[in-house]
Order: C-alpha cells, then structure tokens, then sequence
C-alpha cells in the first residue's frame, strides 16, 4: 500500500504531498521529526491513562491530573521556545538539550516503570513535556524557511498528516507491545486484570519505544542543515 501510496504521488496532478518539497533535505528533516515526536507523545497520551489506572492503580482522576501536567508542560515549553527560537543564531541548541531530556527521562521511565511512584512518574513526564515543547516550533519555522511561499499549505499540511499517520501506527504498535506477554486475542482491559505485572512490563516497551522515538527525532534535528532563517525584510524583497 506504501509503494502505491508512493506511486500515487509521482503521477497525480495535485498529489496530497508534492513529491517536489520532499527533494529538500530540512523539510525531510523536519517532517520526520515532528513525525517522530508527535507520534511519541500521542501514544503517550492514549496509553498513559491506561498505564496509571490498569498498572499502577490510580483513579481516574488522578490519572487525568497527570496527564494535564503532562500536557501544560508541553504547551509552556512550547510557547517559551517560540519566543527564543527566532532571536537566536543556533536555533537547534535548545531543542536538541531539551529533546535529550525527554528521551533519557522516557528512558528512566521504562527502566523503573514496575516500581516507580507516582511523584516521580509525573516529574519524568513533566520534562518529557517540557523538552518536546520546542520542537513543533522548530520544525514548522525550518521547513517554512525553505518553501516557496505558494507552498507554504501544502507543506505545513503534509507534515500534519505524516505525523497523524506515524502517531496512528505507533499507537497500534504500543498496544500490541502492552498485549505481548498476555495470552493471544486478550483484550488490554483483561491483560490488566488478569495480571498488572504483565501488563507492566509492557508498558515499559512502550516506554522504550517512546524514547527510540524521540531518539529519531533528535537524529533528524541534528543531520539537519542550520540555514539561516529569513526575515520580514527578506520576505517583502
């Protein structure tokens, strides 16, 4: 379906991604790790809930508080690193330091996810949010960068749907590796009922997958070329 899908593109008239944009070594870049990222902290998002209510027995409302935190995290990172991005000359600095924390603290997370309490669950997802924060910013703003400006939608809504199908694979993925130490055509509620231990350990694959992720991601910002970025001045001329 992958190579159709490929195919595809080559000959439509008005493909859904212009194979064209894709010739560009930063938008690939960028794609991949927005892609990398988001996908990321979607499956995050859909498993964490499960992962503290199922596994580590919180209610749901405490889930919900941790997820919150989680996700203020991510939009205060965000919202700091747009700020600073445009008013530095190495803009790949600080994501690259913040991404490291995400992944080595998703790393921490999968290797004490059996034992780990609830204090430190929500300050290791504090900084996953926190250092995945600047890279939307940064990916979006290098990609822009380097399109023409007729191109700038369409670019912007290939990386969208990249990252929305990647974020859909991975999360199929997380949940088959929640369900691979339970018994075949189990469903997750039933894995977790049947023995948190097992579905614990799953939940730390998932984990490790999260900061493999992440770890693409980090790859793709750092192969990816520092142009400079254009001014309001630039853009009139």
């Amino acid at each position: 379906m992958g190579i159709l899908f490929v195919l595809r593109l080559l000959t439509a008239p008005e493909p859904l991604i212009p194979v064209s944009i894709l010739k560009n070594s930063i938008v690939r870049c960028s794609i991949v790790a927005n892609a990398c990222g988001w996908g990321a902290v979607m499956g995050l998002n859909v498993l964490l809930p499960i992962y503290l209510q199922g596994a580590m027995g919180v209610s749901a409302s405490q889930a919900g508080l941790s997820l919150m935190v989680f996700m203020v995290a991510l939009n205060t990172s965000a919202g700091l690193a747009g700020q600073v991005l445009g008013r530095v000359r190495h803009y790949k600095l600080l994501p690259m330091a913040m991404l490291s924390l995400s992944i080595l603290a998703a790393t921490i997370l999968a290797l004490h996810a059996e034992r780990i309490t609830p204090l430190w669950l929500v300050l290791l997802l504090m900084i996953i949010g926190a250092g995945f924060g600047p890279i939307p910013s940064l990916t979006s703003v290098t990609m822009q960068n380097v399109v023409a400006r007729h191109e700038f939608g369409i670019s912007v809504g290939s990386m969208n749907f990249s990252r929305n199908l990647y974020a859909t694979m991975l999360i199929a993925a997380f949940g088959a590796l929640v369900l691979g130490n339970s018994p075949a055509g189990e469903s997750l509620r039933g894995a977790l009922a049947a023995g948190a231990a097992n579905a614990t350990a799953g939940f730390a694959h998932v984990f490790l997958a999260a900061a493999a992720s992440f770890s693409v991601a980090l790859i793709a910002i750092v192969v990816m070329e520092e142009r400079p970025l254009s001014t309001q001045a630039d853009l009139d001329g």
